[in-house]
């Protein structure tokens, strides 16, 4: 055997063994991030603080410490709702619920604690929007109550809440019946074709490659967010220069619930629409 097949086996080996030792990563355009830095209240930062946050629907826990900056950081995160909370000797133990993190999104939570007892405890039930200074990207999240809430003039389909993102024109619907039997709507994003727009639904594509409509298009009851990023987004969304929308789906919880409706169109309630 020549040295160029030895070569050749030997790094298909090494390729192999990379592949299969590292565990599946992903996509943080799917998920989020909560960050925020801990002080003591006259600008000091405390290093070595203990964080811990927990999503307060499933009770899902993960912890962590500040650096030597102050700095936590959780990346890649469920979306959904959280209590931080943080701990260092010294100081009132300090407790901020309803942090909500959202897909493709990072929540800064600063925490200023005050000396005293760790058995004392500083609780912030909300607190004021700040300005996204931790990320460069622009769009918008239609949250769980828009879609629920919002008027959708074209047979409930939330792709008609694109409107209400800058740059983006108003939705319409292409081809015909026959071809877009899914009633799938577009829209034109900065200037750019329609088909310069990525579809996804929980991170996986959802494009239909001959005319680029979105394939599965969910009943808005089935909907937690709608992201759509028109600008600077994430290199691992790629092939679009108009916008990305991804659409996450509503997941359990530990409380027992669900929803029923009813969604009634004839010829007659439909003809001035």
């Amino acid at each position: 055997m020549s040295r160029a097949s030895y070569a050749l086996r030997f790094s298909c080996l090494v390729l192999s063994v990379l592949l299969t030792s590292f565990p599946p990563v992903r996509a943080q355009a799917i998920r989020g991030t909560l960050l925020g830095t801990v002080n003591d209240g006259t600008g000091a930062v405390v290093p070595k603080a203990k964080v811990q946050i927990v999503e307060q629907n499933r009770g899902l826990t993960r912890d962590s410490l500040t650096n030597d900056s102050g700095l936590y950081t959780f990346p890649n995160l469920e979306p959904g709702v959280y209590r931080v909370m943080v701990e260092a000797t010294g100081f009132q133990r300090f407790v901020r619920d309803n942090a909500e993190v959202q897909v493709n999104s990072t929540l800064r939570v600063d925490v200023e604690l005050r000396p005293g007892n760790v058995t004392e405890t500083i609780e912030v039930s909300a607190a004021p929007a700040l300005l996204q200074t931790d990320r460069a990207d622009t769009g918008r999240t239609i949250e769980t109550r828009q879609v629920a809430d919002l008027p959708l003039g074209f047979n409930r389909n939330f792709q008609s809440l694109l409107n209400l993102v800058p740059g983006v024109r108003r939705a319409f619907r292409p081809h015909s019946e026959f071809f877009n039997s899914s009633d799938t709507l577009s829209s034109e994003v900065n200037g750019q074709n329609r088909q310069m727009n990525n579809l996804q639904l929980e991170g996986i594509d959802n494009n239909h490659r001959t005319g680029l409509l979105q394939v599965l298009i969910p009943p808005i009851e089935a909907i937690q967010t709608v992201d759509i990023s028109t600008s600077n987004y994430e290199a691992e969304l790629g092939r679009a220069s108009g916008a990305v929308t991804n659409v996450t789906l509503k997941s359990g919880t530990n409380q027992i619930h669900g929803s029923i409706f009813h969604f009634h169109r004839n010829k007659v309630l439909a003809k001035n629409i």
